[in-house]
């Protein structure tokens, strides 16, 4: 992000050796008139006293005992034993025990403290310690969220418009909730979701920050419609979202105070972004006008599907999340400026060191960005990394370390330890990992050489290497959370991003610049024809032969294993590399030899069977009903596109309530009505019925496994895999999951 101010850091870097001379000159540690100092007098005079404090506390550390001093040695090793303790929490069947959590860190932490004579074994305690601290903290964060499920039913819903985003027809609003009324509904309701008709949209009611109210069919979020596959409410219950629905009718404006000054706050801020992100719509170019908004504001609800889909493709996914690409050359060209200018100020460059008044600057500008891209977990992370790298130009420290990554990784994990187990999480701290990593031991041959052509030549490396380091570090997350993967990523990357780094976000930052003075015409319409490059590049590679391949999921423990060897492999020593590439080797095979289901039965009965001799042709009984879990099913196949086929009229022999398929070596009947089930019990190997349950002497007496409406509303859908004697369901909503605070499907009021 700091390289490239190359020339603002030499001009500023001059003035920074000026003012070691002048501070051998004169003495900074005591001002004589006070009156008389300048801002800068006192700025310098705290600063030194600061370093003062410092070499004071440096040597207080070095008389602690050794197993304590030994701590910073082994604060990434710590952070990534806090990171598996968040993540123990998610994977536990059962939700653990906050006291019981809490009394096992205090009793590591004075077990440790009083261990003065251990050597590794002290380092191994606090390792332990940091597990149990990140459960701790992960169980604490769960309870304190505690947010309530609403029964499904009729409801009136009184509060304002946080956001809203384009479905469909229509257009959905998350609702800051003041008042709820209807079926067991709690006084803790925080936010809503709700779908709205299209004459909601076409009015002037419902501008984000608005006052509402309007009645609405509420339930519960749903859980994940494929085993294995995510868990909208498990998002939702982090998120604060009580409940999904629809409106039954016209919303309708009032006028409501904000509870408190955090409220307050919030409600202008929603506006600002939300009347900031129709401003750019009206001026910017009309194909570009939705990328626009998301990067300037971070609301994708206004970008086309194929702009989307063309930049998956093409590997350039990436640039629609706001996050530390982002930031990095926002606020790192905020710096840049600030800095080029301050250094041209002669009397302040020759006394002061100007590249530390830019780097506070450089710090505002990525927090207003932060306010005005909406505060996701992904941009609070690139925030927090910025704020490090800034803190540590002034305090003269290296801007870019492992343990900086480390301490962002540490905040961003306390304040929300469920950002763990997001895709978005995993691949940005992959790619910074690895990036720095191959930065640390390659930035001597790539800057060593000044001249103009060779600053040339070491921007196209530094690209290139930038692009291959940091695909190949997200590749295999993007794989196992998304099933594709885009061939041609770093050809579209090494193709795209030095039109985003050098044209489409400075133009971004013009445009931010120019907008109090209302000149913000020009820079958006300079932005939008580099976007239009940008987009064409990405049609481009996007039309070319496979760009897109898609592949299987592997077995849900690959994704923790697989971080762990990561781990090893960059922050390891040398046998720990070498241990990393095996578990590498364990994850391929296990994820080689992951079957795949041979047929889906959802939460409503819905059948989908996979052809037994090849998976491009999918059977099912109706080709309306099912389309998400279907495209979810086939997706975690590895199969991009399908035919579908009725199954009655192809593979089964039907009548009025039943059919009958021979399966992998398999009988299965599919039943409508449950006087079939004697019947069918005495043929087939699985009945799955589709519209009412059997009664419980029908079930008991069967030798046939028996899926009935009653299993699918309390499990969920359910993958089948068949061959051989046993037939083995995977249940997506299992016993385990009904544990968790997520997995109350319903509030229920005591």
């Amino acid at each position: 992000m700091l390289r490239n101010a190359s020339i603002s850091d030499s001009v500023a870097s001059l003035s920074h050796k000026r003012l070691e001379i002048n501070r051998e000159k004169q003495d900074f540690s005591v001002v004589k008139n006070v009156d008389t100092a300048t801002p800068w007098d006192l700025a310098v005079v705290g600063y030194a006293d600061a370093q003062d404090a410092s070499e004071r506390a440096r040597r207080w550390w070095q008389a602690v005992p050794s197993h304590i001093a030994d701590i910073p040695k082994t604060a990434d090793w710590a952070v990534a034993a806090f990171a598996i303790g968040c993540g123990l929490y998610f994977a536990f069947p059962f939700e653990p025990n906050l006291a019981v959590c809490g009394a096992i860190s205090a009793a590591g932490l004075l077990a440790w403290m009083i261990a003065t004579k251990w050597q590794w074994q002290s380092l191994l305690l606090l390792l332990v310690i940091f597990a149990s601290l990140g459960l701790t903290r992960a169980t604490w964060h769960s309870k304190a969220v505690n947010t309530p499920f609403l029964d499904e039913g009729f409801y009136t819903v009184t509060g304002w418009v946080e956001a809203q985003e384009r479905s469909g027809n229509g257009i959905r609003w998350r609702i800051r909730v003041h008042e709820i009324e209807g079926r067991s509904a709690p006084e803790s309701v925080h936010s809503v979701r709700i779908k709205i008709n299209k004459r909601g949209e076409n009015s002037n009611i419902g501008q984000v920050g608005q006052g509402v109210q309007l009645q609405a069919i509420l339930s519960a979020p749903p859980g994940p419609v494929v085993p294995g596959g995510y868990d909208p409410a498990r998002a939702a219950y982090f998120s604060r979202i009580s409940a999904y629905g629809f409106s039954t009718s016209a919303p309708e404006a009032v006028i409501l105070e904000s509870r408190h000054w955090q409220e307050s706050q919030s409600r202008r801020i929603a506006r600002f972004r939300y009347g900031l992100a129709e401003r750019i719509r009206v001026q910017a170019p009309e194909a570009t006008a939705g990328l626009q908004v998301a990067l300037l504001t971070g609301i994708r609800s206004y970008i086309p599907d194929a702009q989307t889909d063309a930049l998956r493709a093409a590997g350039l996914a990436h640039v629609l999340a706001i996050s530390g690409l982002h930031m990095g050359l926002l606020a790192g060209g905020a710096y840049a400026l600030s800095s080029l200018f301050l250094a041209m100020i002669g009397p302040l460059a020759r006394r002061y060191d100007m590249r530390k008044f830019a780097a506070v600057i450089g710090a505002l500008s990525a927090t207003g960005y932060l306010i005005l891209s909406g505060g996701s977990v992904a941009t609070q992370r690139a925030y927090i990394m910025a704020l490090i790298v800034f803190l540590a130009v002034i305090l003269d420290r290296r801007a870019f370390s492992i343990r900086s990554v480390s301490i962002a990784a540490l905040i961003t994990l306390t304040l929300h330890p469920e950002a763990l187990i997001s895709a978005g999480f995993q691949m940005s701290f992959a790619a910074v990992i690895a990036l720095v990593i191959v930065y640390r031991n390659w930035q001597g041959p790539l800057y060593e050489r000044r001249t103009i052509g060779s600053r040339f030549t070491t921007g196209l490396a530094t690209l290139s290497i930038t692009s291959f380091v940091a695909g190949t570090a997200t590749a295999a997350y993007a794989v196992m959370h998304f099933n594709r993967m885009a061939s041609y990523g770093f050809i579209g990357n090494l193709l795209a991003m030095p039109i985003f780094t050098f044209a489409v976000m400075p133009a971004a930052l013009a445009t931010l610049i120019a907008m109090p003075f209302g000149l913000e015409w020009a820079p958006l319409q300079v932005m939008g024809a580099s976007l239009s490059l940008l987009l064409w590049v990405a049609e481009w590679v996007a039309g070319w032969s496979s760009a897109m391949v898609h592949i299987k999921s592997p077995p849900s423990w690959v994704v923790a294993i697989y971080s762990l060897g990561f781990l090893w492999l960059c922050l390891g020593e040398k046998s720990l590399k070498l241990m990393s590439l095996a578990v590498f080797a364990v994850c391929l095979i296990a994820w080689a030899l992951n079957p795949t289901p041979d047929m889906r039965v959802s939460d409503d009965g819905r059948i989908a069977i996979w052809d037994s001799e090849a998976r491009n042709t999918l059977y099912v009984g109706s080709n309306r009903a099912d389309r998400y879990g279907r495209e979810q099913f086939t997706r975690r196949a590895g199969v991009a596109e399908v035919e579908t086929q009725s199954y009655a009229d192809t593979l089964a022999l039907c009548d009025a309530l039943a059919c009958r398929l021979e399966l992998s070596g398999n009988s299965v009947s599919i039943v409508s009505h449950p006087s079939e089930v004697p019947e069918e019990c005495r043929y087939s190997d699985l009945i799955i019925l589709t519209e009412r349950d059997a009664g419980p002497v029908a079930k008991r007496g069967c030798k046939a496994q028996v899926i009935g409406p009653k299993e699918l509303k309390t499990n969920g859908a359910y993958d089948i895999y068949l061959g051989g004697k046993t037939i083995k369901t995977v249940q997506a909503i299992p016993k385990t999951r009904q544990t968790r605070p997520w997995g109350v499907r319903t509030y229920r009021r005591d």
